[in-house]
């Protein structure tokens, strides 16, 4: 990811004039036929030359970093996600944006073209992404030892890394054995809730999303320790250590974005960016290894018992200590945060009632427990779910590096180009998804008659979790905390939302930054 690297839109590379057309390869050979999709082969002998890829024009060695200066710049203050939209407005399919590095950056605006990438991107997928803290994991050879982690290691390294961890990270007995600690934080969450609210309003007060990051940390701590932090005690301090965790792990991910991606010609900006960073990084490790060491010494007094459950540290200590450290490390730096499930059920008083319906039927009780095998009987949940992730995805897309020089869209991608799939701009594109704009968890049902209607018919358009083997590893865990949350709150509450859109800020993560102040009707 490059430093002025932004998200960019579709462009068509049909119709091009004749001017452009002369400046491919072996113009005498170029097939009549070819459309927007490019050279399915790969063959580059055909192929036009990177420079004439559609997009911003860079000026001599400043790039575009022009464009986003303060009044002038056309995308100055503008978010990853709406600069997306603008340049796909402007140029299309496939987009070339030159920053400050040697590579350009591409971004890609046609699901075809994604399933390409993916298809080109090798058997050890490259992203060169979330570099200032592999730098700073560089930098703590100390705590890491060479291993940095499936987010910032590259090529063998992450191989090797992957192999140790995935196996107990991924397999769907694996995830069913925390179900029932999931569980009992979800329900400790939920009866949170019931006393954060207002008494006369009954609603929830505008620090809440504080409250989800909690949850979220503890279930992320249960998870990677068999440990809880302690995240939902009452009146939880602001120098206490879940809060401090919450609060770092919400500026690694600030200034990672801004390092990366808002430009400055003041390299004493980046410099203090630095600085701010590794002072966070290193209070998350610094509290990670305080419950690392417990959960650890936990192992050393339990005793063998083969029937029982071990939990992933467990697993992996058995495998290698480094590696479960810093996978342990990895999953607390994670957060969780697809709660907007809830604004769009508050928002769709139809689709709520239709969800209440199936959750009583698998809920009979407020008490009832929530099994893993419980979560499999619940369709239209897991379709709320999944129409919030198009909505209103974690991430706007997924990064590539391209191993080798490669054809993409009849265009010439040189090897360690920056590649992005722009997923979040195409789950909105009404091409792929009939009224997209509109919230409609039926077309993620197969039994629904809004099936066909209303789902795009394109695998490559919706990419909520990733791809391939660098997919997100812990997407069933993911997805289980999701489910029984949706379950118990559904459940428990009439939820309503009276405050109009929400509004969201869009880095390397996409956050909400209107209070979410929902208002719960106990049932």
């Amino acid at each position: 990811m490059t430093r002025t690297r932004v998200f960019i839109r579709e462009v068509n590379n049909m119709h091009l004039p004749l001017k452009m057309q002369s400046r491919t390869r072996s113009i005498r050979n170029y097939p009549t036929g070819y459309n927007e999709i490019g050279d399915m082969s790969n063959n580059l002998q055909h192929v036009r030359p990177t420079e004439d890829i559609p997009g911003p024009k860079a000026l001599p060695l400043i790039g575009n970093l022009f464009r986003f200066l303060p009044y002038i710049g056309e995308y100055y203050n503008v978010n990853a996600l709406t600069f997306m939209r603008m340049l796909h407005d402007k140029y299309g399919n496939i987009v070339k944006f030159d920053g400050l590095k040697k590579q350009p950056s591409i971004f890609l605006f046609c699901p075809e073209l994604c399933k390409n990438m993916y298809q080109l991107q090798g058997k050890i997928p490259m992203r060169i992404a979330m570099e200032p803290l592999h730098n700073y994991r560089k930098s703590r050879e100390n705590i890491y030892k060479g291993q940095y982690g499936l987010t910032t290691s590259q090529g063998e390294s992450w191989k090797n890394f992957r192999s140790k961890v995935g196996p107990h990270m991924m397999r769907p007995n694996i995830v069913k054995t925390h179900a029932t600690q999931i569980h009992d934080i979800t329900s400790e969450f939920v009866d949170k809730m019931s006393t954060l609210r207002d008494p006369k309003t009954l609603e929830l007060p505008d620090d809440f999303m504080n409250e989800l990051y909690k949850w979220s940390v503890e279930t992320m701590c249960s998870i990677a320790l068999n440990y809880r932090m302690g995240c939902l005690k009452s009146n939880l301090a602001m120098d206490s250590e879940p809060q401090i965790m919450i609060n770092c792990v919400k500026e690694m991910f600030n200034l990672t974005y801004r390092i990366e991606n808002v430009p400055s010609l003041l390299k004493i900006s980046d410099t203090r960016n630095y600085q701010k960073l590794f002072r966070a990084l290193d209070q998350i490790n610094a509290i990670s290894a305080k419950y690392i060491e417990y959960a650890k010494n936990n192992i050393s007094k339990s005793e063998d018992n083969t029937n029982r459950d071990y939990s992933i540290l467990e697993k992996l200590v058995s495998v290698d200590e480094q590696v479960a450290l810093v996978m342990a490390l990895d999953i607390l730096m994670s957060t969780n945060m697809y709660i907007l499930y809830i604004y769009y059920i508050a928002n769709n008083k139809e689709k709520q009632n239709k969800l209440r319906k199936e959750v009583m039927t698998v809920l009979p009780d407020k008490t009832t427990p929530i099994t893993h095998d419980l979560l499999e009987k619940i369709p239209y949940a897991k379709g709320c779910i999944k129409e919030c992730m198009r909505l209103f995805p974690i991430a706007n897309g997924i990064l590539r590096n391209m191993p080798k020089d490669v054809s993409l869209g009849g265009y010439l991608i040189p090897k360690g180009a920056n590649v992005m799939a722009c997923h979040a701009v195409l789950s909105m594109d009404p091409k792929y998804f009939a009224r997209p704009t509109e919230y409609i968890p039926e077309r993620w049902i197969r039994d629904s008659p809004e099936f066909l209607l209303y789902r795009s018919t394109h695998t490559y358009a919706y990419m909520p979790f990733g791809y391939g083997v660098r997919a997100c590893i812990g997407q069933r865990f993911a997805e289980m905390e999701l489910e029984m949350l949706l379950l118990k709150v559904i459940r428990n509450f009439r939820i309503e939302w009276h405050y109009g859109p929400l509004e969201h800020e869009s880095q390397i993560v996409n956050t909400v930054k209107s209070p979410l102040r929902f208002k719960l009707i106990d049932l």
